[in-house]
């Protein structure tokens, strides 16, 4: 995906949100080489790579204090590329799993004005279905270019797609009453679960 859409360049200081096991970190590392900055963050902890431009946050992204510690990993910077691979603790059941994997895009997309350069990019995995629906528009609003992606690694049958969208204006739109009310009922019949925190 990168060397088709170049999200990552030599240099860039991104952001790994969902970082274990760490595949995107190694790769992210490569590309950004000595100048740039790669910043993992998981709830998970994750082995500890070798490349010195690499630091790992333990940390809930939701919390109060996540983006203190973001400005505190990047001098107080902002990232040129955030990449959101998130999925919740999955429970078998379809439609709450891909409710939840959603609300996890929809959290990473909230805090995009706080740690997104104007003109960066983000990569999402997104579990396809009807909830899919509500996140695309926010994407198209704040983005010059927005683009579904499955690549070619991706297993044919699974539901997963990668949301690429570059040149962020700075600004991301409110999200629909109606996904609120969505967000409601969901935490009545499910509860609150940390393990679903990003």
């Amino acid at each position: 995906m990168n060397e088709k859409y170049q999200f990552i360049k030599p240099g860039s200081i991104v952001a790994d949100i969902g970082a274990a096991p760490g595949g995107w970190l190694e790769v992210s590392a490569e590309v950004v080489g000595n100048r740039g900055r790669v910043i993992g963050i998981d709830l998970l902890p994750i082995d500890p790579l070798t490349k010195k431009n690499v630091i790992l946050l333990q940390l809930d992204i939701t919390s109060p204090e996540s983006l203190e510690r973001l400005d505190e990993s990047i001098n107080k910077g902002k990232f040129d590329c955030v990449l959101a691979d998130l999925s919740p603790k999955l429970s078998g059941i379809w439609d709450m799993d891909h409710y939840k994997q959603i609300e996890l895009c929809h959290r990473v997309l909230d805090l995009l004005p706080s740690i997104l350069a104007t003109g960066g990019s983000t990569v999402m995995k997104a579990f396809q279905g009807e909830h899919t629906s509500s996140l695309i528009p926010r994407l198209k609003t704040s983005f010059q270019r927005f683009e579904i992606s499955k690549p070619d690694a991706s297993r044919k049958e699974s539901s997963e797609v990668y949301l690429v969208a570059m040149g962020f204006n700075g600004q991301v739109s409110p999200r629909q009453s109606e996904d609120t009310r969505e967000e409601h009922r969901f935490e009545e019949h499910s509860g609150s679960d940390e393990s679903d925190s990003l």
